[in-house]
């Protein structure tokens, strides 16, 4: 042990390790989703005057989640708010201790949670009123062609879960695909 560490000891009466743990940063909590943009404007502005990059990333998520959550928005206007929070948003910077991973870790799972539960909604919208035009008698060909073109737009045509998925929501949408294709 250095003399400075033991001298650190003698003098507090503790050891490096415990001082260590007492110096650690707090990080913030996971971004609130659905508030205004303004007010995650306000908070992301402020996370920067302080020097607070990991609130600042927050804040950025919780504003880009909300976003992609907009009603009115394309399944592809979605797409490029949920990536763009992921790629620029949720990425530790170089050579991060475990709790700074593990909250970008957190931050990419909120992302990959609210994207996937957003696509669940949209497939399950699209699946009563597939369901609706096939009790008024509609083609079954037709409502297939149409949910062959919904769904390659919503999860691609491929077997690979996409970034901004969870394993088990992709699966879960792909389940219902598989009703109508």
């Amino acid at each position: 042990m250095s003399v400075a560490r033991l001298a650190v000891r003698s003098a507090w009466g503790l050891d490096f390790e415990a001082m260590r743990m007492m110096q650690q940063r707090q990080l913030p909590p996971m971004p609130e989703i659905g508030l205004p943009e303004s007010h995650y404007a306000k908070l992301a502005h402020h996370a920067d005057r302080t020097g607070d990059v990991h609130a600042h990333e927050a804040c950025k998520v919780g504003q880009y989640i909300t976003l992609a959550l907009d009603e009115h928005l394309s399944w592809e206007q979605k797409v490029k708010y949920f990536q763009h929070a992921l790629k620029r948003h949720c990425l530790p910077p170089p050579y991060p201790d475990d709790d700074i991973w593990l909250f970008y870790q957190q931050l990419g799972n909120l992302v990959k949670q609210y994207a996937t539960s957003e696509s669940l909604r949209m497939a399950c919208t699209e699946d009563d009123l597939y369901a609706a035009r096939l009790s008024m008698g509609q083609n079954r060909d037709r409502i297939e062609e149409d949910a062959e073109e919904f769904f390659g737009k919503l999860i691609g045509t491929g077997d690979a879960c996409p970034e901004y998925f969870n394993e088990d929501g992709w699966a879960q949408v792909k389940m219902i695909r598989d009703q109508w294709i």
